[in-house]
C-alpha cells in the first residue's frame, strides 16, 4: 500500500464518496441509524427498499481537517457541486482552497468521470489513484459516521436530513475542533497554524465549466 506524504496544509486532499451501510432516511426525513450493516453496494442498494444516505468527504492529508456532506441516495449532488462547496470560502468554517494533489479512488472516478475532465483543465492540480487500499478514507468515513450519530442523537435541530444539511458548515467546524486520546491537536487548528497554501476556487460558473 502506498503511503502518501504531505508537508503543509492543502498540498494533498483525499476525496471519497461512500454509500452508508448504517444510515438511511425515514419517510418523515429523519436520519435513522441501525447497528447491523446493510449488505449493499452501488449496484444493489435498491434491493433493500430503503432510502440510503451517502457521504461526500474531502480530507486534508497534512492536518486531517476535512469537509463533509450527507445526502440521500436519490438526491446526490454532482461532484463539482460538492467540490465547490468544499474548496470555496465559507461563512462558518475556515477550511478552503484547492490542493496541489487530489487523491481519488478508482471507484469514485468511475462514478464521477467528470473528475478527469476537471483535472485535465487545471494545470496546477495533479490526480493520484490509490493502487491498493485507501485506509485513511475508510477511517475518515468511520469518523464522519460517528459525527452523524453524535449530532442526530444530542441536537434536536439536526435529526432530519434537511436540518443537518442546513447546519453543515457549523457541523464541520465543530467536528474539526474535537480532540481525542490519539489526536491531541485539533485538526482545524493544525490546518490554520501551518500556513495552508490557498489557491482560490474562483467563481462558481467558471469552476463548473471545467467539468464539462
Amino acid at each position: 500500500m502506498i503511503r502518501y506524504k504531505s508537508d503543509y496544509p492543502n498540498q494533498v486532499h483525499q476525496l471519497n464518496v461512500s454509500l452508508s451501510k448504517h444510515y438511511h432516511l425515514l419517510a418523515d426525513g429523519s436520519i435513522k441509524w441501525q447497528i447491523k450493516e446493510f449488505d449493499i453496494n452501488w449496484d444493489n442498494y435498491t434491493k433493500t427498499g430503503r432510502k440510503h444516505l451517502v457521504t461526500y468527504i474531502l480530507r486534508d492529508h497534512y492536518s486531517n481537517c476535512f469537509y463533509a456532506e450527507l445526502h440521500s441516495i436519490d438526491n446526490m449532488p454532482l461532484i463539482h457541486e460538492f467540490l465547490y462547496n468544499a474548496w470555496t470560502q465559507k461563512n462558518d468554517y475556515p477550511f478552503y482552497g484547492l490542493p496541489s494533489c487530489l487523491i481519488v479512488p478508482g471507484t469514485t472516478q468511475k462514478q464521477f468521470p467528470s473528475i478527469n475532465r476537471f483535472i485535465s483543465k487545471v494545470d496546477t492540480l495533479n490526480l493520484q489513484t490509490p493502487t491498493s487500499g485507501f485506509s485513511s478514507a475508510v477511517v475518515s468515513i468511520r469518523q464522519w459516521e460517528r459525527v452523524i450519530k453524535y449530532f442526530t442523537s444530542f441536537y434536536k435541530d439536526c435529526k432530519t436530513l434537511d436540518d443537518f444539511q442546513e447546519r453543515i458548515q457549523l457541523i464541520n467546524n465543530v467536528t474539526n475542533t474535537f480532540v481525542s486520546s490519539k489526536n491531541k491537536v485539533q485538526s482545524l487548528q493544525k490546518w490554520l497554524n501551518n500556513n495552508p497554501k490557498i489557491t482560490e476556487v474562483g467563481d462558481k460558473h467558471s469552476f463548473y465549466s471545467h467539468f464539462e
